[in-house]
């Protein structure tokens, strides 16, 4: 056999690098996304919606899968559900505290007294500035009490110029009634206005008290300004999207062509196993209703999802398994007679994947209740699974969507978790994955799945985020596509 150059070895390797490795598949690109509405996502009007939504689709992603559009009591559209009640803040919303004045000082202490009852303060940045600009570049502080292990300031997060919604770059304290922050700027320095944010999420338990903080802003131990700070008002509407999350996505999505399957509510307590079929069953089709004859008029309303992360270690007893046949059943007949639209699910499997008892464990679901869309959380990002052992429980369920004529979407986490269960027993958290990884994700699971899509987009891909992850994908998605 004559042997191949240089040349042509290398010209092979690049024709087989864009091609998956079972069945000669190419590689699916990423053509959707979740949406799990943070802070940031919240608090957009449209322009900065339009602006999220058209850098996925300068990457090939036309579809959005909204998490949920209701989570617990918090709301993100205008529902009847919502109680009322005088709050001052939306959820979730970065309020600031600022100190306006002159002074030259070489110290600047930031000392918080906690209302009794705030259990959380959390914030991602302290600004130090002269006429709009920083003065704390090269300088050092000190944090006292530190801040609690899972929001800790690793590599200066109060300074860092990241006013993001991202937890993990937060600093948190738990439980503390005064928390006091110095900085050293190294010379005397003038200064002329002072801004600490803090982060409020009813869904995660973190207030902000409606009366203020009692916050002193001192030089070299002198108070020059104690007196109560009252956080500003941060709910004055930006446009006529304020306060209509739902509908500022599906507004933007009609204009950019995407398809948006809006997810329904979820009670956290279904994450500590709780779940009674019937009452959610008839909530989520009230919820259903609702949206639909809030947004029907919308051209990229396509669908819906089920926001029920079901598993195979929750669901395994007969009872169980019953309960959510039930669920499956009232809520895909509801939405087929009312919206004739599609309805999503996207399960998830433990550690050490048995990937036929898996199948088998959905056949026999799927016997009973029909799903139109089954986006596979690949279980990479958590760790609970190596993306090779996740290749083959998709490789086993394969022929079950076939049989059954259920759409096959893999669910790709994007995102690396650093800290939790299974990684450790602090509280969760994560950040952004390698392109790479990624990279490896899409090759495994293309050859078994329609689509592709990802968790979540606004969290750990979207370019506000300053991670490389967007660009070099950008740059893949051009050998793929």
């Amino acid at each position: 056999m004559k042997k191949l150059g240089v040349k042509a070895l290398l010209i092979l390797f690049i024709a087989f690098s864009a091609i998956g490795f079972a069945g000669g598949e190419k590689v699916k690109p990423l053509t959707g996304a979740f949406f799990q509405i943070n802070g940031a996502i919240a608090n957009m009007n449209y322009d900065e919606m339009y602006k999220e939504l058209e850098s996925m689709r300068n990457i090939g992603m036309d579809t959005i899968i909204v998490q949920y559009s209701a989570y617990n009591d918090v709301y993100y559209y205008p529902s009847k559900y919502k109680e009322t009640s005088d709050e001052l803040f939306a959820d979730e919303s970065l309020t600031s505290i600022s100190w306006n004045g002159k002074v030259r000082s070489r110290y600047v202490k930031i000392s918080l007294e906690v209302p009794a009852g705030i259990e959380w303060v959390i914030t991602p940045e302290i600004q130090v500035m002269y006429d709009s600009k920083t003065v704390l570049e090269g300088c050092s502080y000190t944090v006292n009490p530190k801040p609690a292990s899972q929001y800790s300031d690793a590599n200066n997060k109060l300074i860092d110029g990241k006013f993001r919604y991202s937890w993990e770059d937060m600093v948190g304290w738990q439980n503390r009634k005064n928390i006091d922050v110095t900085f050293d700027l190294k010379s005397e320095k003038d200064i002329n206005f002072i801004n600490i944010m803090f982060m409020n999420s009813k869904v995660s338990g973190v207030s902000v008290p409606k009366n203020g903080y009692k916050v002193s802003f001192s030089s070299d131990g002198s108070t020059f300004s104690s007196a109560v700070a009252v956080v500003p008002d941060m709910n004055k509407p930006k446009d006529e999207n304020y306060g209509d999350v739902i509908g500022n996505i599906l507004k933007t999505a009609d204009a950019l062509d995407m398809n948006v399957y809006l997810g329904l509510a979820l009670d956290s307590s279904y994450w500590e196993g709780k779940m009674d079929p019937q009452a959610q069953a008839v909530y989520n089709k009230n919820i259903l209703g609702e949206l639909y004859s809030m947004y029907k008029s919308h051209k990229s309303l396509a669908g819906w999802y089920l926001p029920e992360e079901i598993d195979d270690r929750n669901f395994l007893t007969k009872e169980r398994k019953d309960a959510i046949v039930y669920y499956l059943k009232q809520m895909s007949s509801y939405a087929k007679m009312l919206t004739k639209k599609p309805v999503m699910i996207s399960p998830y499997f433990g550690i050490n994947p048995d990937g036929n008892a898996y199948a088998l464990f959905w056949e026999e679901i799927f016997k009973q209740a029909k799903i139109d869309i089954f986006a596979m959380q690949d279980g990479v990002g958590t760790k609970r699974t190596t993306a090779q052992e996740s290749a083959e429980v998709y490789k086993a369920l394969k022929p079950v969507m076939d049989k059954y004529g259920v759409k096959f979407w893999a669910n790709l986490e994007v995102f690396e978790q650093t800290h939790g269960w299974p990684v450790d027993d602090k509280a969760w958290q994560s950040t952004t994955a390698k392109i790479e990884r990624v990279k490896t994700q899409m090759e495994l699971m293309s050859p078994y799945v329609e689509k592709c899509v990802i968790f979540d987009y606004p969290s750990y891909m979207s370019p506000r985020l300053e991670n490389p992850l967007y660009d070099n994908y950008a740059k893949y998605y051009q050998e793929i596509k």
